[in-house]
């Protein structure tokens, strides 16, 4: 979700509870709002090809910037667009390639019939980048809840994959151990704003829906393959918290949050650890700087490792040609 403030570090994803504190407010959260209508980013003027691509039952939006491997694929967090990348994509175009695209039934993307959970959303961006031809290996960008779907993408095509870079991440066990942290009424209190995540609705139909499904799918799914991952946490625990819980409490929680973002970095040995000071939730809108220059570090790493005599570092003139509504942004 894109917000300059927001509630990282109890929710499952990026996550604002809006309007007051009251006990009915407290037990029943409104659905997750869409993006902040006060973040609005200008179009890029950087040359790009645009795509409405078909996964298998649903076409996808997509734009692909720049040329050369490894192409860098940005996934989005909980319902934010693919728009809220524009701070860091002129920059990582001017290196190599760049793939940004909106997940089923956001943007311009279509919902269609098929499930929405974590796994179908990794496939349908392996179908999508299959599809673009764009050059592999591929590095990851997973913000938020788009760090789930680039784990699971990962876990199912680890011979696709040559690095991860995981921004704000959740992970799957976050509800569960900050639950289990907390005492009384600031435990139940809790328990009830994040229960929409932790059931399964007789009928699923948005990510909401589908996240219990996703995070058994992380708890089942196969380890990272053992590529370069950098896990990037803002140090602003808490930002925009709401007066909901006690200050004992809320420290808690921001120890288990901490943690749980140490977890993701155990995912893979000899993983970095960025913290960034002075930003918020969403670090590569607050500080683009602090999420390209990790980008740009690993893009030149593996084009100097055993990955570089097979990325292709050609311009990309077959992108132009293969899909029907694609078309080039001058």
């Amino acid at each position: 979700m894109v917000r300059r403030s927001c509630w990282r570090s109890v929710l499952p994803v990026a996550i604002v509870l809006v309007g007051t504190a009251s006990a009915a407010a407290q037990v029943q959260p409104p659905p997750p709002p869409p993006p902040s209508q006060a973040l609005r980013f200008p179009p890029l003027t950087i040359k790009g090809t645009e795509g409405m691509i078909d996964v298998g039952g649903r076409r996808l939006h997509c734009w692909t910037y720049g040329s050369g491997g490894p192409t860098v694929v940005l996934v989005s967090g909980f319902q934010a667009p693919q728009e809220y990348w524009n701070p860091i994509v002129p920059g990582i175009a001017a290196v190599t390639s760049v793939v940004t695209y909106d997940r089923a039934g956001y943007g311009r993307s279509e919902r269609g019939t098929l499930p929405v959970h974590g796994r179908q959303a990794a496939a349908d961006l392996h179908v999508l980048l299959e599809k673009l031809r764009v050059p592999k290996p591929y590095l990851l960008v997973g913000h938020s809840y788009g760090g789930r779907i680039v784990r699971l993408f990962a876990s199912d095509h680890p011979e696709d994959v040559a690095g991860i870079i995981l921004e704000e991440a959740s992970h799957e066990d976050l509800p569960e151990a900050q639950i289990a942290a907390l005492t009384g009424k600031d435990r139940d209190t809790l328990a009830a704003m994040v229960a929409p995540y932790r059931t399964k609705p007789a009928s699923p139909r948005t990510e909401t829906d589908y996240m219990a499904e996703t995070a058994e799918q992380l708890h089942e799914s196969r380890p990272l393959p053992r590529v370069p991952l950098v896990v990037i946490t803002s140090a602003s625990r808490g930002s925009g918290l709401p007066p909901v819980f006690s200050p004992e409490s809320q420290a808690r929680l921001d120890e288990v949050g901490l943690a749980m973002q140490k977890k993701l970095v155990a995912l893979v040995p000899g993983a970095q650890h960025i913290t960034v000071e002075g930003a918020g939730h969403n670090v590569h809108v607050d500080k683009p700087e602090a999420v390209l220059a990790p980008i740009l570090a690993m893009v030149a790493r593996l084009r100097s490792s055993r990955f570089g005599q097979h990325l292709e570092l050609h311009p990309r003139a077959a992108l132009l040609d293969a899909e029907p509504g694609r078309g080039e942004r001058e």
